[in-house]
C-alpha cells in the first residue's frame, strides 16, 4: 500500500472514530434529502462539521496533483453543502407540511428567524400605509436614518460626510467602524468594505 494511500485511510480511520464528516458523509446526506419530500433529521452541529472539514482540507499545504485533488474536494464539499442547505430551505419553506423545529439546525433557525423578520416588517410598514397610520411610518423612517452599521474596511477610504451630516474617515484597510445605514450599503456593495456582525 502506498504512502498516499495509507495516509488516506489513516486520516478517514480519524474522521470516523472523531465524529468528524468526510465528503462521502455530505454526499449521502444531501443524496438523502433530495431524494425525501420531508425534511431529514440531521445532527445539530452538522453544518458546523462540514465548515470544519472545509477549514481543515483548505490548511492542507499540497502540491501538484495533490492540490489539485484537494482544491476538487473542496469545490465539491462547498457545492453539495451549498445544495443542501437550499434543498432544506425549500422544504422549510414550502409549508407543504408542519414545521418540526427538531429537525432544524440553529444555523437553519437563524434563517428561519430572518425570513420571519422579513415577514414582520413587511406587514408592518404595509398595515401602517393602508390603514392610515403616517406616525408609525415616521417612526420606522427615523429608525432607518438612525441606524447604523459596523462594517471592516476592505480597502482604504477617504474622509466624507454621512447622511447624518457627520464627517467619518479616512479609513485604512481592515478598520472598523459604525456607518449610516445608506452610507454603509453604498461602501459594501461598491465592494470596499463587508458588514461586520457584532453580538
Amino acid at each position: 500500500m502506498s504512502t498516499t494511500a495509507g495516509q488516506q485511510n489513516s486520516n478517514e480511520m480519524d474522521a470516523e472514530n472523531s465524529g468528524s464528516l468526510t465528503l462521502k458523509d455530505v454526499y449521502k446526506m444531501l443524496e438523502k434529502e433530495i431524494e425525501t419530500p420531508t425534511l431529514q433529521s440531521i445532527e445539530p452541529n452538522t453544518f458546523q462539521k462540514i465548515a470544519e472539514l472545509l477549514s481543515n482540507l483548505k490548511g492542507q499545504a499540497y502540491e501538484g496533483v495533490e492540490a489539485k485533488i484537494r482544491d476538487n474536494m473542496v469545490e465539491m464539499l462547498g457545492t453539495s453543502s451549498s445544495l443542501m442547505i437550499e434543498t432544506r430551505q425549500a422544504k422549510i419553506s414550502s409549508g407543504d407540511e408542519p414545521l418540526d423545529y427538531s429537525k432544524l439546525t440553529d444555523e437553519e433557525k437563524y434563517i428561519l428567524d430572518g425570513k420571519r423578520e422579513l415577514s414582520k416588517r413587511i406587514d408592518e410598514v404595509m398595515t401602517a400605509l393602508v390603514k392610515g397610520r403616517p406616525k408609525v411610518l415616521e417612526s420606522i423612517s427615523t429608525r432607518m436614518r438612525s441606524k447604523q452599521i459596523v462594517v471592516r474596511f476592505l480597502k482604504p477610504i477617504e474622509a466624507f460626510v454621512g447622511t447624518d451630516m457627520n464627517k467619518y474617515g479616512p479609513y485604512a484597510q481592515e478598520d472598523v467602524a459604525s456607518l449610516p445605514f445608506e452610507n454603509a450599503r453604498s461602501i459594501i456593495d461598491g465592494g470596499g468594505a463587508i458588514e461586520a456582525y457584532v453580538e
